[in-house]
């Protein structure tokens, strides 16, 4: 009896922390403090390759199950990537700052006070999608185990649900705004982004792709993905730099009214040094 027990509420925890990590890993990604057209423009064009070669090609694994353990096997590779890039810049972001503007920099990368509002930094975002990242793969798992077939149906509709959902969205947004840097500081997505973009060419290239491209596309596709990046990227940090966005000793990025997601419009106000 306790056996049985002790395996439901396993099975309810498995279930319920899904869901409720998904979703708030899904609002964080898209919790953002300003609308910024370049990290739009960089969604759009990850989207635009990888639905493309998808629907041409088809994938290249079996089934869901197979799908989701290749995805979270390549997402664990390049969130390491990413995480490697951001962590170096956040580090850089905060040594540059003016004296006396370290620590406040520093807070700002894991939660950043906007007003009426609080966000969660981008370092904040990140532990957030590798703890559910990890969830994810856990429930998966978990689930293949099961003896009982209708059980194991019903765990997999609901566990595939969020999990296809999170692995859908997820990368499509960290391509944008790489887990929301722009909220600490304007110019970190833009300084970000052509790292991440070669370092998701490189996984992608040693550890096996999950759309079923044809080797000789690959490398046409992804090159052509990461000088797009780079040049949105470019174009994007020239711009900010002339608007005094730059990430420098004495500079702290200048607030500007423009839409948001969170509601209301940004504040005119200077971050916090």
């Amino acid at each position: 009896m306790l056996g049985a027990l002790g395996a439901f509420v396993l099975w309810l925890i498995q279930i319920v922390g899904t869901w409720l990590l998904v979703g708030l890993t899904i609002v964080t990604l898209f919790l953002r403090t300003s609308f910024s057209v370049f990290a739009l423009a960089r969604t759009i064009v990850t989207a635009a390759v990888v639905l493309t070669l998808t629907y041409r090609y088809g994938l290249a694994t079996d089934g869901s199950f197979e799908w989701v353990d290749a995805v979270i096997v390549k997402y664990g590779l390049m969130a390491i990537v990413a995480s490697v890039v951001l962590v170096v810049l956040a580090g850089v972001y905060v040594l540059v700052g003016p004296p006396g503007g370290h620590r406040p920099r520093l807070v700002r990368l894991f939660l950043i006070d906007g007003g009426e509002v609080r966000v969660p930094g981008p370092l904040s975002v990140l532990v957030l999608a590798g703890a559910t990242t990890g969830v994810v793969a856990w429930s998966m798992n978990a689930i293949e185990g099961y003896g009982n077939a209708f059980v194991r149906l019903v765990s997999a509709i609901l566990v595939l649900l969020p999990a296809g959902t999170f692995l859908l969205l997820a990368p499509f947004s960290v391509a944008g705004t790489i887990f929301n840097a722009g909220n600490a500081h304007p110019a970190l997505p833009s300084l970000a982004a052509p790292f991440v973009a070669a370092g998701a060419i490189v996984v992608d290239r040693f550890s096996g792709s999950i759309v079923a491209t044809p080797d000789n596309l690959k490398d046409p596709f992804a090159l052509t993905g990461l000088l797009i990046t780079v040049t949105l990227s470019a174009v994007e940090f020239v711009r900010l730099r002339g608007r005094g966005h730059g990430l420098t000793r004495d500079t702290e990025p200048v607030g500007e009214s423009g839409p948001t997601l969170i509601g209301g419009t940004e504040s005119v106000a200077p971050a916090p040094r």
